[in-house]
């Protein structure tokens, strides 16, 4: 189709007029040759030449005029047909008009309108292609979500299921799969409540009601394996809603938990927990402790045992560890078999433990049943503990404190530290006993924490005293030696008694740097007296059985005893029978150590502890010490008493033991003692 205005150019519109000012400038030139000059003159004048050219222009431009009228109506025409609704046309004032004027001012008006309904239809057309590119890119986008979900659901690692509203299982993803071992074929069409714990049944109701009120549900649920065994799961369910916002499915997804929830109870196996026996830790039974106390009242009582097994670390430090151990495991599951099942048992320390007895009796009955309750306790840590196999048994005792609650205190803290006195006092009463709380024990406490701080520093201020005491034979009446006696003035003046401060100082661990002193201070006194009296004096002293337990303790007396020339013969190493008692054969390789070196071996306080014959024949003891209880106010006039004072003496005598009587006071004991064995040694304030 051709241009209907052609090429319109500015120079189809100027050259006609230049061809019209050559053809008018030839056309004068022409007169000027052919008319006589002063008639050229006077017809070509300024005036006349401007008027004759004014006249062909007016005429070339109504030419051009009706020109390009010609082809406004063509292009008209045109633009008519391509407009998008011919009522849209506008009918002008002027369009009847007749004239080229008037032609050519409709076709501008067609032409304006032509344009505006052209740029109508190209902004119609460009929204409705930004509509189309709209919609494309978001079902391009909506087709990769889709992607995205179906690689989400089939490789997540996840156990993912849809369901129905009634729970029917619909579709699978692999991670379900993996999680339950169930396949797909089995799981597709089966109510998911199957895969619940047949016990939790209860569960399944509560995710389905959640679901139906808040469309969402979220927690923990054991699900069954294809194997048989329990998974642990956090467990997800989502309602998806259709468009009139109906249930249309359920999604669920589980995540496998187990390792977690191992690692949770390994935690708390180790803050709340006793790795060795698996009881109760300290912190863990005082929250109980508390929580119990809250429950108190006038009919509601609690029993508080605290007991801590005698001389454990004695047992750790002859056998090892390992059998100190394997003792405690013994000891707790004994006790634990006799408690009640809302009873606590718990394991507060290295040897100490506690029981937690509530009772549904005011403290007044609580307290008439303590003592029961108690000695059924001690009675089973009492047996022997079979050892390495059943190849050795090891006896075994225990302290036990008593407190009652509300009586004892009001709160955790009290209330243990009651009992905790009560513990004490029943260890410094000779152990293997139970003691229950009074208020006495409070002020005992109290003095007891006094002499502590004192014994802590009473070497460094000098306060300690070394007496020898003389040690005679019931014969001769002949001085044969001393025994040392500790003495400790308190402050330079107040004097404490030994059966106070030295159970204390062995607790605390004072106890061997007191003997090491005692030790050093008597060596020198000992040496200036077998020089003065050219006799064989000896000295006897007493040996704590934490220094058994101490690897260098032969290599120092056999120093302290060199560095004043004193012969280890003339030493004397009392040892209590209490420290004879756990872990014979360490005892008995410690002292052939000593009687090696020639250190003579004594048992101190003879029939109050629990030494036996077996062992006075199996160690290497050159002497025994019949405790004063024996001797004291008793002898000669108790009966008994003469009884078995001549039942020792005999066995010492048939054992070729030498024997040394303490508490001798008065001349009557002395001869009643020199009448039966005039080799025995005396020892008291007779001397």
């Amino acid at each position: 189709m051709s241009d209907p205005l052609g090429r319109m150019t500015w120079t189809q519109l100027l050259v006609p007029h230049i061809v019209l000012i050559a053809l008018f400038a030839v056309a004068v030139w022409i007169a000027n040759i052919m008319l006589p000059q002063q008639e050229f003159n006077s017809w070509m004048t300024p005036l006349n030449m401007l008027l004759m050219f004014g006249l062909l222009e007016i005429v070339l431009l109504g030419i051009q005029a009706l020109f390009w009228a010609g082809r406004f109506r063509t292009l008209g025409r045109t633009l008519n047909r391509i407009t998008l609704k011919p009522e849209e046309e506008i009918a002008l004032p002027w369009q009847d008009k007749a004239g080229e004027l008037g032609q050519l001012s409709n076709v501008l008006k067609r032409v304006r309108s032509a344009i505006r309904s052209k740029d109508a239809m190209t902004q119609t057309c460009n929204e409705t292609k930004r509509q189309l590119e709209v919609e494309s890119a978001a079902r391009q986008i909506a087709e990769e979500a889709q992607q995205l979900t179906g690689a989400l659901f089939s490789h997540v690692r996840a156990g993912v299921f849809f369901c129905t509203p009634q729970g029917l299982i619909s579709q699978v993803n692999p991670g379900f799969v993996t999680l339950l071992g169930h396949t797909v074929d089995f799981s597709v069409g089966r109510n998911w409540q199957e895969l619940l714990l047949p016990e939790h049944a209860e569960l399944y109701q509560r995710i389905m009601s959640a679901l139906v009120c808040d469309g969402h549900w979220e927690g923990h649920a054991s699900l069954m394996r294809a194997d048989g065994h329990v998974v642990m799961t956090h467990f997800s369910a989502h309602t998806i809603l259709d468009q009139q916002s109906r249930s249309k499915q359920i999604l669920c997804i589980m995540q496998d938990i187990s390792e977690q929830k191992k690692a949770e109870h390994s935690l708390t196996q180790l803050t709340q927990y006793d790795p060795l026996t698996g009881l109760l830790n300290r912190s863990s039974f005082l929250q109980r402790l508390g929580a119990a106390q809250a429950q108190t009242g006038a009919e509601r009582s609690l029993i508080l045992l605290h007991f801590g097994v005698d001389r454990l670390k004695t047992i750790n430090d002859t056998l090892g560890h390992s059998m100190g151990d394997q003792v405690l495991r013994t000891l707790t599951q004994r006790v634990r078999a006799i408690l009640r099942e809302n009873d606590v048992l718990a394991r507060l320390s290295g040897d100490e433990f506690a029981v937690l007895l509530p009772v549904n009796y005011d403290v007044v009955r609580a307290g008439t049943m303590a003592p029961g309750l108690s000695e059924k306790v001690l009675n089973v840590l009492r047996q022997p503990v079979p050892l390495d196999g059943g190849e050795m048994h090891m006896k075994v005792t225990a302290s036990l404190g008593v407190a009652i609650a509300p009586r004892d205190g009001d709160s955790s803290d009290a209330l243990m530290q009651a009992a905790d006195m009560a513990l004490h006092g029943a260890k410094r009463a000779g152990r293997d006993r139970s003691l229950i709380y009074t208020p006495a024990l409070g002020h005992e406490a109290a003095l007891r924490f006094d002499i502590e701080q004192g014994l802590r520093k009473a070497l460094e201020k000098k306060e300690f005293e070394v007496y020898m005491q003389p040690l005679v034979e019931a014969g001769s009446a002949e001085l044969k030696g001393f025994e040392c006696l500790l003495r400790w003035k308190r402050d330079g003046s107040r004097p404490v008694s030994p059966a106070i401060f030295i159970p204390i100082a062995e607790e605390i661990g004072m106890i061997e740097r007191i003997t090491e002193w005692i030790f050093l201070e008597s060596m020198p006194h000992l040496a200036m007296w077998r020089r003065a009296t050219q006799r064989d004096l000896f000295l006897s002293i007493n040996l704590s059985p934490r220094h058994l337990l101490r690897d260098d303790l032969v290599s120092k007396l056999r120093e302290a005893a060199r560095s004043h020339s004193i012969p280890p013969s003339a030493i004397i190493l009392e040892i209590t029978e209490g420290g004879l008692v756990g872990g014979l054969d360490f005892v008995r390789e410690r002292i052939q150590q000593l009687v090696m070196q020639g250190f003579l071996i004594a048992i101190d306080d003879f029939g109050t502890g629990q030494s036996t014959l077996g062992m006075l024949t199996e160690l290497p003891i050159d002497k025994l010490k019949i405790d004063q209880s024996f001797i004291r106010n008793r002898i000669p006039d108790d009966p008994d008493a003469v009884k078995v004072l001549e039942a020792m003496l005999a066995l010492t005598h048939g054992l070729q033991l030498h024997v040394v009587v303490e508490g001798v006071e008065t001349v009557e004991q002395a001869r009643f003692i020199r009448a039966r064995n005039p080799q025995a040694l005396l020892q008291g304030y007779c001397f």
